[in-house]
């Protein structure tokens, strides 16, 4: 279904709500996974929590890439602003929760730094390096609202109590804070703009990327447990 298509039904729907509804089943099952609810629960095995996390940082470097290329392909000061600032987070404040992580769960230093990546991990580093190199907004946009929308949904989702380890509430908290929900608002406002003034050739490409990202975002749950 296109976007003209899905707005029929409802004139006030965003670009944004038709990316998450092609996205379906995928959607929902990241965003209520079991991986979140135990996470949120206090009850997520440290193994799991380990996995995940090791390979969670593997493309963080891949990540924060393609924040960069968001920043050069971004149209106006403002928008680039927003995605520096994003940046500056991940490469500080989110990089020094991993490392007293992998301290804490004692992950070797080899083990982090140079890991066995899981084929889900590869995907994805797949995905963040095509999306940069395109050199496409669009692409960029709909890889980065995917990714961070869908981690906003199922933190604000966890109960209010967090978890004793500090590892999974603070995992919840770096997701769950103000300042993250408001990157989000914005990322979807211009995710927004930007889809709905697309041809249809590029928001059919935004929905395929966005729905990629969603498939390997539950598959990358999924394997956390594959240990």
């Amino acid at each position: 279904m296109s976007f003209d298509e899905y707005r029929k039904n409802d004139p006030e729907a965003r670009f944004t709500d038709w990316l998450r509804s092609e996205a379906e089943p995928h959607w929902t099952r990241m965003t209520t996974h079991r991986f979140a609810r135990e996470l949120g629960e206090d009850s997520l095995d440290d193994a799991v929590a380990g996995r995940y996390l090791v390979q969670d940082y593997a493309f963080v470097n891949s990540f924060v890439s393609l924040l960069g290329s968001a920043i050069a392909a971004a149209p106006a000061m403002p928008s680039k602003r927003r995605f520096a600032g994003f940046a500056a987070a991940v490469t500080a404040d989110e990089n020094d929760f991993f490392l007293r992580s992998f301290e804490a769960l004692g992950i070797p230093e080899g083990t982090w730094k140079t890991p066995e990546l899981g084929p889900v991990t590869r995907d994805f580093i797949a995905v963040l390096e095509g999306a940069g190199r395109s050199g496409s907004y669009p692409h960029m946009l709909a890889v980065l609202v995917a990714a961070e929308w869908s981690y906003l949904t199922w933190a604000q989702a966890c109960p209010a109590r967090r978890p004793q380890r500090f590892w999974l509430a603070e995992w919840i908290e770096l997701h769950a804070i103000p300042e993250f929900e408001a990157f989000v608002t914005w990322l979807r406002e211009e995710t927004d703009r930007v889809g709905a003034a697309a041809d249809e050739a590029t928001g059919a490409a935004m929905r395929d990327s966005f729905r990629r990202m969603m498939v390997l975002e539950e598959a990358f749950f999924d394997a956390a447990y594959a240990g």
